[in-house]
């Protein structure tokens, strides 16, 4: 707001030298949050404020979390004075001083019991008083009052008190230290009372619960004699090599899975360290992961063999080759065991690995396109809302409402009404670390309750009808009644249709196995009557004796093979009224409109075949064969016969909504009729379950498995206690049947709509609010009593202020829950919570020289100055855009305003470190890239032009309705605030925004959507806004396609070449490569790549996935360092030891690891497949939906250099002639970026680094710098002895925890999400081998 006081012309008058005459202070609260890009950017903005006045104000800083006394003095005045651009001393400091409890005279120990009475009584005044009075006389009316003076004089608040007053603690302790006094549950309700107490406004003091959670992070296992299993990450176990453990989701055969990867002509099975098995899509879908049976089951016992390979391994080390391979070379463990393991074959026709998970199990024959082995790590997504499901069906719900006294009737009118518990609404905030993290949580918590509660409303029509058959059309009323009395979706569609939805997702089978029928609850029967009255049981057996099928053994076979059309999408459903949009959101893979033909010749889109193709067989033959113990060709007459003589002659006989199938418009195809299933379950019906693949069905004949390929036998079960412990089914059977609003609040949402969210939470119209930063300060949100984070926030600080949100409420205790994954950021504060909880906050550094900041703070103040001058051009964006207000603008700078130089000057930046910006010369330096009011005008412009261009389309068609919109939509663009355009397109200061930013531009059929502020820095852009990835924003998802090319001329292209010894990337603007490396290696043969920085942002084009799918997203590869900055004068020299530099303005390059197709015309751009060429002819639409003029389209990458602070470590031990250096280099990298994170409490994400050769030392360079593009100061707190140490113990205690074995690594310690290239390189031994020897060396 600040910013626009000081460019709004009516706003100047504020800022007149006679108002400012009395001004004495400024006053920054939670001043350490003012780090980074945020703490430079309000740096210029003091400057610029506190400029205007004759006199410069004092400054005040406060902070609650920054520093400690007796530490940090010095680092505090250095930040203030960076800040304020003021002197402090050390004597400014003023420390707060915590207030003891006073302790009042201590007069007993109150009961346990009687904890428990007062938590439960709480509203009861009359309980109250009588178990108060056992203890103390009090007067006072107020529950609150009554409780305070009560443990006021109660020895154990006192004990607790002094307890926790220095430090957290485990609940665990706490309860041991208190003694043999309370017991846990009048522990708990003490902590409750102790919150609930309050005299005059003042409580007793605050208690928090804070809980640490995370899942296991895998489970390995030897190959020996005594299986031995950890559930650590090891590459050995009592020297026997470890092999990571899965298992199928269905049938529950464990596997073991690596990567098979080649070592000195041997081949290895290695542990998976590159990939998420859960994640296959995108990038990683076709990355190979070789999986492994343990034991290779008989044929007779229904193992499909011809997905198996037989291999033998070698428990000690891991070699292994196949049996087949008579000539294979063998590993030289002398006397160790090699025993056979089976690697399951995953390849399609052409013999390319699918999935990197397998797609099905040999042993019990289920498919799944989203993977059939499971390992023992749950993914985030799917744990974290488990977890909210648990965390709000476990809040308290009371009623405190007021309703009229029945039974004696009082005269006094204070009486007549008695307090009724009111219903508390559940609500919890959630907190993730950034946008599309929060956003996809609302979406993914949101799905997750629905399909929960959709199957727990069909049971709930059962129970209310008594457990009895009831048709699908009925259910269907029925539940659209309920849908509509409670409320109970929050979506667009009507109760009819969400109804309509709730039986589709079962009775497609959307769910697989996790379905009303897999869970052992209900089903989906077709309702046979009419074939079963048409044929005697005579017929069957005349018919079908030989293969011992009675009639109705026949209906049920009939049951079973017409599942195709479920699971074909070949149901008609045209009653629900459901649009394509509704299908492919909620139905997914299951939302085509496909029909069955008896035998269709040839492969038809939309149109399956019934019986067999090609002399093959299908599911329904096979189930045939097995069940009637006949053949191939008798089992397709059966087939004949069902269809034929039973399905389609009934069908011919009745009434067009009676068919069992309809008929389509191709002939010989037809859709089963959705009106003949009948809804059926358990309590009325016999299940029955695999011995061998444990699937539960209520079909049965001659107890033979349904389920393709598998021949295990069924058996009758009771489903109660078969799935007895099943969270799914109990969750469908039990799971409260209630609304859940679910909300995102995150930057990318429109201001307005934010506010919204804000308002309808603290209103209690939302129950969860998913948040991104944008929830941890300065916002009223009223009072809650539960935080859950999803993942370990960056610092103490975040941490303190999201715990905060909880607490408000004095009737219960706060309960702040934080899931810990499986990076080493957070495993570091799962192992030691009290760092997180109440760790000190270390003062914020940051470089104020960042050009890109500092040039927006100048353009701001000439727009302040030239709109002082002329208002009538700041009125909107018509106005400065399309009313010569902009070529006015620039006339004004050309003549370099002499009131402006003197204010830039002499005033706001006079020191002669900005001496480059003096004299109006940063208006003649200005990058392409730093005119971000020229691109703001061009944006402008071209976005009308489009809707321009569609409005005349629009009323050539006829589409005047659509004409008119577009205009109202023209018309926003005109008249948009211009104080908002200017800030949205980052001309001026944005605090704490990136500074490369672009936009991502959503376009919905063609037409621009202004509602969402999508933009990133550049270095994220290109990965996270790349063509072809998806984004979530409120709920929807958007789909990049478009790289936004300019009007004239083209981006700007570099190349480059990679040296193949050193990798280093050289550079330049054209294809003239150097001819030699600086490592000396000869480049001329080399190839050269060129890539385009996407400087004016992406649009989007159609999305073709549910929203319900994890968004796809194409990744950065690691940075380059290219050079080029400017060397500072301090450094840290121990002769042949470390010598430690530091530098400004270095330059770096990011790369997208992918290669894209791209138009030059419209920008469409698709991803490319490994075969590139150069060229790629694709017909294809522009943005708006029509067709491009153009069809050749050109290959490319798109990258990013950026220039940052930069730390230089010179290690002449880290020989490039060592075979380990370079790991070596990598581990003690990985291992000191930690250290300094935690030291100096910077970010994580925040700081990085690069290896490079040093061609003096022949060695290894470790180069950190910091990830915010012109520097944020970061990597530069390293520049002190003590410091360097200090982050060097703290890497080395770090890498030191036996989190996995010495000769690995794993995510609590060295790897991350962004350095899955080198994962298998990083070992804690050479980590811990590094910093000893340094550590060493400096001490």
């Amino acid at each position: 707001m600040l910013e626009y006081l000081l460019i709004r012309p009516k706003d100047s008058a504020i800022f007149q030298k006679e108002r400012l005459k009395n001004w004495k202070f400024v006053v920054l609260d939670e001043a350490h949050t003012y780090n980074g890009a945020l703490g430079i950017e309000l740096s210029m903005l003091m400057r610029r404020l506190t400029s205007l006045a004759n006199i410069k104000p004092n400054f005040i800083l406060t902070s609650a979390t920054l520093g400690e006394k007796g530490k940090s003095e010095k680092d505090i005045v250095e930040f203030a004075k960076k800040l304020t651009s003021t002197n402090f001393e050390e004597k400014d400091i003023i420390f707060s001083e915590r207030i003891d409890l006073k302790k009042q005279k201590v007069l007993y120990s109150i009961s346990g019991t009687d904890y428990i009475l007062l938590k439960e009584n709480i509203d009861d005044s009359n309980t109250i008083r009588k178990i108060v009075g056992k203890y103390i006389d009090v007067n006072t009316e107020n529950n609150k009052e009554i409780i305070y003076e009560l443990l006021i004089h109660d020895k154990n608040i006192y004990e607790i008190y002094n307890i926790l007053k220095e430090n957290c603690l485990e609940f665990n302790e706490l309860y041991k230290l208190m003694g043999s006094c309370l017991e846990v549950d009048e522990l708990i309700s003490l902590i409750d009372l102790i919150n609930f107490a309050d005299k005059n406004g003042e409580g007793i003091y605050d208690l928090k619960y804070h809980s640490f959670v995370r899942p296991l992070s895998g489970a390995y296992i030897t190959l020996t004699d005594d299986t031995q299993l950890t559930l650590t990450k090891t590459n050995y176990i009592n020297g026997y090599k470890a092999f990571e453990l899965g298992n199928c989701r269905y049938c529950n055969t464990p596997y073991i899975f690596g990567k098979i990867k080649d070592k000195d002509g041997l081949n290895y099975l290695y542990q998976n360290n590159e990939i998420d098995i859960y994640e296959n899509y995108g990038e990683n879908k076709n990355y190979i992961i070789d999986y492994f049976l343990l034991n290779k089951e008989d044929e007779d016992n229904g193992t499909d063999l011809s997905q198996l390979e037989e291999y033998e391994i070698c428990i000690k080390c891991g070699e292994l080759h196949s049996t087949n391979n008579l000539n294979a070379l063998k590993c030289d463990c002398k006397n160790t065991k090699r025993v056979k393991i089976y690697k399951v074959n995953n390849s399609n026709s052409k013999g390319i690995s699918i999935y990197n998970n397998i797609n099905s199990c040999p042993c019990c024959g289920h498919k799944s396109h989203s993977g059939i082995v499971r390992n023992f790590n749950l993914g985030k997504d799917e744990g974290t809302a488990i977890i909210a499901q648990l965390l709000f069906e476990a809040i308290d719900e009371e009623d405190n409402s007021y309703e009229n006294k029945k039974g004696k009737l009082s005269l006094s009118l204070s009486n007549n009404k008695v307090k009724k518990n009111k219903k508390k609404v559940k609500q919890f905030l959630t907190f993730s670390d950034s946008r599309q993290q929060a956003s996809f949580a609302a979406t993914f918590f949101d799905s997750n309750h629905d399909r929960m509660l959709r199957k727990r409303l069909i049971w709930e029509i059962i129970k209310k009808n008594n457990y009895r058959d009831i048709s699908i059309n009925e259910v269907a009323s029925l539940l659209t009644e309920e849908i509509k009395k409670n409320e109970l979706f929050n979506n667009s569609m009507t109760s009819h249709k969400n109804a309509w939805i709730t039986l589709l997702t079962d009775l497609l089978k959307v769910d697989g196995s996790y379905d009303g029928e897999g869970m052992g609850l209900y089903y989906f029967d077709i309702d046979l009557s009419d074939i079963d009255n048409g044929i005697s049981e005579e017929d069957v057996e005349y018919e079908l004796g030989n293969y011992h099928i009675n009639k109705q053994e026949l209906l049920t076979i009939i049951q079973i093979i017409l599942t195709v059309f479920k699971t074909s999408s070949a149901v008609n459903y045209s009653k629900s009224t459901l649009t394509p949009e509704e299908k492919k959101e909620y139905l997914d893979y299951r939302r085509f409109d496909n029909a069955i033909m008896y035998s269709c010749p040839s492969t038809i889109s939309g149109i399956k075949s019934f019986t067999p193709i090609k002399k093959t067989t299908n599911f329904a033959t096979r189930y045939i064969e097995k069940v009637c113990n006949c053949n191939k060709d008798e089992a397709i007459e059966l087939m004949n016969i069902i269809f034929n003589n039973l399905l389609l002659s009934v069908s011919e006989q009745l009434g067009e909504n009676e068919r069992l199938l309809i008929s389509t418009s191709r002939q010989g195809a037809y859709q089963f009729n959705v009106s003949r299933y009948i809804l059926k379950n358990y309590k009325s019906s016999n299940y029955y379950q695999c011995k061998k693949c444990g699937t539960l069905t209520p079909y049965n004949v001659h107890d033979k498995c349904p389920v393709d390929h598998c021949d295990g036998e069924l058996i009758k079960i009771d489903p109660d206690k078969v799935l007895e412990n099943n969270f799914y089914r109990n969750e469908y059977k039990n799971k409260k049947i209630e609304k859940i609003v679910i909300q995102e609040h995150t930057a990318q949402i429109e201001r307005n709509m934010a506010k919204k969210f804000q308002n309808d939470f603290k209103n209690k119209l939302i129950n969860i609010l998913s948040c991104s930063t944008t929830f941890e300060m300065g916002i009223d949100i009223g009072d809650l009593e539960t935080v859950f984070m999803r993942n370990v926030p960056p610092t103490p600080a975040n941490y303190v202020q999201r715990a905060g949100r909880a607490g408000r409420r004095k009737d219960s205790s706060a309960y702040i829950l934080t899931y810990c994954g499986t990076g080493s950021h957070d495993y570091t504060y799962f192992c030691d919570p009290q760092k997180m909880i109440s760790g000190t906050i270390m003062p914020p550094l940051f470089n104020v020289l960042n050009k890109k900041i500092i040039l927006r703070h100048l353009m701001a103040i000439c727009l302040g100055y030239f709109f002082r001058d002329n208002p009538q051009y700041f009125k909107n964006v018509h106005e400065l855009v399309f009313n010569d207000g902009y070529q006015e603008f620039n006339i004004y700078l050309r003549k370099k305003p002499k009131v402006i130089q003197e204010y830039i000057d002499r005033k706001v930046i006079p020191e002669s470190i900005y001496s480059e910006y003096h004299n109006f010369k940063w208006l003649e330096k200005m990058d392409e890239e730093d005119k971000k009011m020229d691109q703001f005008v061009n944006s402008i412009k071209e976005q009308n032009k489009d809707f321009e261009n569609a409005k005349d389309d629009a009323i050539n068609e006829g589409r005047y309705r659509d004409a008119d919109s577009i205009e109202n939509q023209i018309k926003r663009i005109h008249d948009m605030k211009i104080i908002d355009a200017l800030s949205k397109y980052c001309v001026i200061p944005k605090y704490g925004f990136p500074v490369d930013v672009v936009d991502l531009k959503l376009y919905v059929n063609g037409v621009i959507d202004n509602r969402y502020d999508l933009n990133r820095d550049l270095r994220i852009a290109i990965s996270e806004y790349a063509p072809d990835s998806e984004v979530i924003v409120n709920k929807k998802k958007y789909t990049s396609k478009y790289i936004t090319l300019p009007k004239v001329g083209e981006l700007e292209k570099r190349y480059f070449c990679c040296c193949p010894t050193c990798k280093k990337i050289n550079l330049t603007i054209d294809k003239k490569i150097a001819n030699y490396c600086e490592c000396g290696e000869d480049l001329s043969g080399e190839r050269i790549e060129s890539f385009i920085e996407p400087s004016l942002g992406f649009k989007t084009g159609i999305t073709k996935e549910s929203t319900r799918m994890k968004p796809k997203r194409s990744y950065s590869g690691e940075i380059s360092y290219i050079g080029k900055g400017i060397k500072d004068d301090e450094e840290i020299l121990i002769p042949n030891r470390l010598i430690i530099e530091s530098f400004s303005n270095d330059h770096l390059l990011v790369l997208n690891k992918s290669n894209f197709y791209t138009c030059p015309v419209c920008g469409y751009s698709e991803k490319s497949t490994n075969n590139l060429t150069l060229t790629k002819s694709a017909k294809h639409k522009n943005y708006r939906q029509y067709d491009c003029s153009c069809d050749e389209l050109n290959l490319t990458r798109i990258g990013h250099v950026f220039q940052t602070d930069v730390v230089k470590l010179e290690i002449p031990s880290l020989g490039i002639n060592d075979k380990n250096g370079f790991a070596k280099a990598l581990s003690f990298m990985y291992a000191l970026l930690e250290g300094i994170s935690i030291a100096m409490n910077i970010e994580r994400e925040d700081i990085d680094g690069v290896v490079k050769w040093n061609y003096e030392f022949e060695s290894y360079d470790i180069l950190l710098f910091d990830n915010v593009p012109g520097g944020a100061g970061h990597v530069k707190r390293l520049m002190g002895k003590q410091k360097i140490i200090k982050s060097l113990q703290i890497a080395l205690n770090k890498v030191s925890k036996s989190c996995c074995d010495e000769d690995t690594s794993c995510y609590n310690c060295l790897r991350n999400y962004y350095n899955q290239t080198y994962h298998s390189l990083l070992k804690r031994k050479y980590a811990i081998e590094v910093l000893n020897n340094l550590l060493n060396d400096l001490n």
